[in-house]
């Protein structure tokens, strides 16, 4: 009997241990995702703008995706032009709050950016919300707004 109640707890243990590792990685993994959306997001450069904004896509869903990519042939002459780049230089992020399937994530980043009529890069300072959720086993961007 002691035998049974022994093995009882222990699976009891046992599983409640598993799921508080569950909780914390399901928690890091969208910290870490929210964190490389938001460089993604504030990373430009116009050689390579194609490729920086289709990180941006691919990592993004729903009604942000949507206005994301309606905003692009617009954008894109304007970098192309003033020959802009923003690269990250520091990103700290927080979890607001979270479960299984969503999360929220504040980001602050500094980005130096330079551009035809500033070529000696200025360093521009963002802080961005981003409200995430799951799809499939990768955290995609639903909601991205600036904070002040």
């Amino acid at each position: 009997m002691l035998l049974l109640a022994a093995v009882a707890v222990a699976a009891t243990l046992g599983r409640t241990a598993w799921q508080q590792q569950r909780d914390a990685d399901n928690r890091a993994a969208a910290l870490a995702a929210g964190r490389q959306i938001a460089v993604n997001f504030v990373t430009m450069n116009a050689t390579t703008f194609d490729a920086d904004t289709q990180r941006v896509l691919d990592d993004s869903t729903g009604a942000f995706r949507k206005e994301y990519a309606s905003t692009l042939a617009q954008l894109k002459p304007v970098v192309t032009a003033n020959k802009t780049v923003s690269t990250v230089e520091r990103a700290e992020a927080s979890l607001v709050s979270g479960d299984d399937d969503s999360a929220k994530v504040i980001v602050g980043v500094v980005a130096p950016t330079s551009n035809a009529s500033t070529p000696k890069a200025e360093k521009k300072t963002y802080r961005l919300r981003l409200d995430l959720v799951k799809v499939g086993d990768a955290w995609k961007v639903s909601t991205l707004d600036f904070v002040s």
